[in-house]
């Protein structure tokens, strides 16, 4: 099985450098520029399965990369796939949180895997989700599959890889428009490669 692991184009949340999972905005002219570019990549590639987010910027992402090579209604869109909820962290930098939520983010910073932010979800949920998500696929008999998620999700995927170790979460990145391909082939998940969309 090939897995193509696709993070979604850049959205004005992303240029902004703001803190989101849950806003639902789509891509930014930029962000369809890198979809052009995971098109030609991907073009030869003969797709047998489509899996998004709930949201907007990966439906947009794949419907930009796909174009008339796929039935649009076969996309199957997952919750497990969508980023995650920073609650009320949603929409803000940094610099904002750390003013407006001190005492959280402190407490964030000495357990940034089960701190939740407030009416948000911890980095533990999300990764549990992700984790039933990606053993559920690799089950599935299908030779090559895109899968366009966010982020938190890339990297989870990532840690799944890599012996079920959330703690490697901040040693991978995962650019807006950048293609992973993943192989599983004889009960044995690795990464083939890395490409980032600014070489394609």
């Amino acid at each position: 099985m090939n897995i193509y692991l696709v993070r979604h184009g850049e959205t004005k949340e992303n240029k902004d450098e703001k803190f989101y999972g849950d806003i639902d905005n789509g891509l930014t002219d930029y962000g369809i520029y890198q979809c052009e570019k995971l098109r030609n990549f991907l073009k030869d590639k003969k797709i047998d399965k489509v899996y998004v987010s709930e949201k907007e910027r990966t439906i947009q992402t794949a419907k930009e990369i796909l174009c008339d090579k796929f039935n649009y209604d076969e996309i199957i869109r997952d919750s497990r796939l969508n980023e995650r909820n920073f609650g009320a962290f949603e929409g803000k930098k940094y610099d904002e949180l750390k003013s407006e939520y001190t005492k959280e983010c402190d407490e964030w910073g000495k357990d940034w895997i089960g701190f939740k932010p407030p009416e948000g979800e911890s980095y533990k949920d999300m990764y549990f989700r992700v984790k039933s998500f990606f053993q559920k696929i690799i089950k599935e008999d299908d030779e090559n599959v895109l899968i366009v998620a966010h982020s938190g999700v890339i990297r989870s995927i990532y840690c799944y890889i890599a012996d079920d170790n959330m703690e490697l979460f901040w040693k991978f990145a995962s650019k807006n428009g950048d293609v992973s391909i993943i192989k599983y082939e004889y009960n044995n998940l690795f990464i083939e490669g890395i490409i980032p969309n600014n070489v394609l």
